[in-house]
């Protein structure tokens, strides 16, 4: 909506398209959460899996395993909290993790 025409309409009227666009975004953000936490499951499948595939065939390295285990460890997060910085600390610590199987 152009701005005079928001201004021509009568405070309940943008009171009910408010509402609106915030239910769209309620329904938006159950979306977007399934998706995130979906690929998060799917990286760390993919890192137990790339976990086995090294046992199997002997490029287990013990430092980066010891480094995999220490980074996990100094998790600190409060899943009781919810909070949007918890789930950047789980994505960052898959990243770092993909990083060291990568290099293996």
């Amino acid at each position: 909506m152009a701005t005079d025409a928001v201004r021509a309409i009568k405070p309940k009227a943008l009171q009910a398209v408010a509402k609106q666009r915030l239910l769209l975004i309620n329904g938006l953000l159950d979306e977007v959460a399934r998706t995130y936490v979906a690929r998060l499951h799917r990286e760390i499948t993919e890192l137990t899996k790339a976990l086995d595939r090294a046992s199997r065939d002997g490029s287990l390295r013990d430092k980066e395993l010891r480094s995999i285990l220490k980074k996990i460890e100094h998790l600190q997060i409060d899943p009781e909290r919810g909070r949007r910085k918890d789930l950047k600390k789980i994505d960052g610590l898959i990243g770092e993790i993909q990083a060291v199987i990568e290099a293996w």
